[in-house]
């Protein structure tokens, strides 16, 4: 039986649609299909794909946007049912934290473990909200389609590589699809999956930019973005009249997020892999936005590595295609690359299959393709259990005592794993918050004690220096929290509660003055300097409270343990980031630090992109932190 496939991603501003088959070794694709598709008729996507003739295969469906989440699990070596129910506890603890249900599936990645001492496997789990899914499924399904599963575009875009690209086992590419709202990325070594996510900007933005440049409506600046616009680098490129080279200024500053995102993502990846010296030898994009001209070289001379369009379809069958459809894909191939992906994974052992569905929908399904053989199955047993009452009585007891015997073990089998998970995440919840509250009870010591000798360092090499006062000063906030919480009785599950708890954080306040001579506050600034530059070393953090009083050659000045970061964005109601020993990291090619680096006051070393941090907390620690704490990403 032929194997076939149909890949759909509906995105803001377009539709797209691959359906392939495959005949021996080789993919034929019978259709590629797109269509301008405005984001308030996406639910019309299942009509628009039916007229169009799309039936009878079940669809893979593409998701992208802030309705879709990408998060990492580390979880040490356990059997599937074990980790079927750790998954499970994950996607719960999800849809209480977004405020509504989402669906799920996993994959366990096959990351490299040069050192052979990973100890650990990490989960790839991919949830969408279902607010966002649910109304794509019935429009899909309500046209007489049937879905087989959704999948991230960013994992459908390795799917296409692994099945159709060309590449070294040693060679690591970034995929790089540029939709309308953003950018959906991965990075692969050797035909394994090593990271994916999702970000912003888009293509959009783009568009955007020339709007405010020409104060017109998208619509109008699409058209000039598309006609005119060119981001190749200055000194490669020719404008044809000066409209062109304004729309190319507007749309630079664009191009210069989208290299510092695919950075930022590099070194998120050398973080999440835990492989520091990920380096990228070539870079493949794909989607509409990567039709922009000059994008490719702009990257490439951002970047310093080769930058493409990715081509999936070189060793495909496009004999099939309508001529119209094989016009647009050998137009632009990119663009479709995705799609194909979607369409292939179903029958590729090379691809990363995600089926991502409802709860509900996964049973009903489960049940159509297996429950029909549990009932036939049933009903042989049901017979020969009624021959065997109506011919001897004996038998039919026995029958009765072994089946409550078999209910009373498949009760004990079913029960215990969820047990022991309750028993595992109970028993890992108390010794993390052991641990936590430990470290923070010891904080006021050893920051007073590490200051005190931060001070003395600080004014052997300056005896015009004395103190006034050193003061410790020790603050309890008790925030709220949720945690989950076996329910009660037989029926299993979680409830969340609310907890709370203290954060001990301290700092020592620091009055001095500096004794009379020619220029005392030129021995402040240098007293400054130097304690600032020997803090990182105790992982300390000196903030200057106020500027010199002349007048009184008086000075006061703020130690603190560590940094404290507030996130932005998407995720602006999370926890703030507490560092230790807070370093700035600078990408390869950057001209300013792209994140900081440090540990949790629970031992843990964290990276946070600067794009994750609040706009003033990020002002204020490249303020704080000396220069010299700049470092590569990668570096140790």
């Amino acid at each position: 039986m032929a194997k076939s496939g149909l890949g759909v991603t509906i995105g803001s501003h377009s539709l797209r649609a691959v359906a392939v088959v495959k005949k021996g070794a080789q993919w034929a694709v019978t259709r590629a299909w797109s269509q301008r598709l405005e984001e308030s008729l996406r639910n019309e996507a299942g009509r628009v794909l039916a007229s169009k003739g799309f039936r009878g295969v079940p669809v893979t469906l593409g998701l992208e946007g802030r309705d879709v989440i990408i998060r990492y699990n580390a979880v040490p070596p356990v059997p599937d049912w074990r980790l079927r129910n750790l998954m499970k506890f994950e996607v719960m603890e999800v849809s209480g934290q977004s405020g509504g249900e989402v669906s799920a599936d996993y994959r366990k990645l096959n990351l490299p473990d040069p050192d052979g001492n990973r100890g650990e496997d990490t989960v790839l789990v991919c949830l969408a909200r279902n607010a966002y899914l649910l109304p794509l499924l019935a429009s899909l399904e309500g046209a007489g389609l049937k879905v087989a599963g959704g999948c991230p575009r960013s994992v459908a875009l390795f799917s296409a590589f692994s099945v159709n690209a060309t590449y070294r086992e040693d060679e690591t590419a970034l995929l790089v699809h540029v939709g309308a709202q953003g950018l959906d990325l991965a990075i692969q070594r050797g035909g394994e999956l090593l990271f994916a996510r999702s970000a912003t900007p888009g293509g959009l933005a783009f568009t955007q930019a020339v709007a405010t440049a020409f104060a017109t409506t998208e619509a109008k600046a699409e058209t000039l973005k598309t006609t005119k616009g060119d981001v190749s680098p200055r000194g490669q490129v020719r404008y044809a009249d000066s409209t062109a080279e304004k729309v190319a200024n507007a749309m630079t500053a664009t191009a210069g997020q989208v290299a510092q995102l695919i950075q930022s993502t590099l070194m998120i990846g050398r973080a999440q892999t835990k492989l520091p010296d990920l380096k990228i030898d070539r870079v493949l994009l794909a989607g509409g936005g990567a039709s922009l001209k000059g994008l490719d070289a702009y990257l490439k001379h951002a970047m310093g590595v080769p930058v493409e369009r990715f081509n999936p379809f070189e060793g495909c069958d496009l004999s099939g295609l309508p001529e119209d459809e094989r016009a647009a894909l050998e137009a632009a191939p990119h663009e479709f690359a995705a799609a194909l992906g979607l369409a292939q994974t179903p029958h590729e052992p090379a691809a990363f299959r995600l089926e991502v569905l409802p709860e509900a929908v996964r049973r009903k399904r489960d049940f159509a393709t297996k429950g029909v053989f549990a009932v036939a199955a049933a009903a042989v047993a049901a017979s020969g259990l009624f021959l065997l009452w109506s011919g001897r009585k004996d038998a039919s007891a026995e029958v009765v005592r072994q089946a409550s015997l078999y209910r009373q073990a498949e009760e004990r089998l079913t029960k215990a794993p969820h047990r022991q998970m309750v028993d595992d995440l109970a028993r890992a919840q108390e010794a993390r918050e052991k641990h936590r509250r430990l470290a923070q009870l010891g904080v006021p010591g050893v920051l007073l004690s590490d200051t005190l000798a931060l001070l003395a360092d600080g004014m052997g090499d300056h005896p015009e220096v004395f103190l006034e006062e050193t003061s410790l000063l020790v603050d309890d906030p008790t925030p709220s929290y949720f945690l989950l919480h076996p329910k009660g009785g037989n029926n299993g599950g979680f409830q969340t509660r609310a907890h709370t708890r203290h954060e001990r954080s301290a700092s020592v306040k620091v009055v001095g003055r500096v004794s009379e001579g020619p220029s005392p506050e030129k021995v402040f600034n240098e007293f400054v300097a130097a304690v600032r530059s020997k803090a990182p070393g105790r992982r300390l953090v000196v903030v200057t409270k106020k500027t010199y009083q002349a007048r009184e050659r008086k000075f006061e000045l703020e130690v603190l343990p560590g940094v404290t970061l507030r996130p932005k964005g998407d995720l602006e109601n999370a926890s703030p980031w507490r560092l230790r020993g807070p370093e700035l990291v600078t990408d390869e090619g950057a001209a300013a630090p792209t994140a900081v680096r440090g540990t949790t006051f629970e031992g843990l070393q964290v990276t946070v992109p600067k794009d994750d941090v609040n706009a003033d907390d990020w002002k204020a620690l490249v303020e704080t932190l000396p220069a010299a704490a700049a470092k590569p990403a990668g570096g140790s």
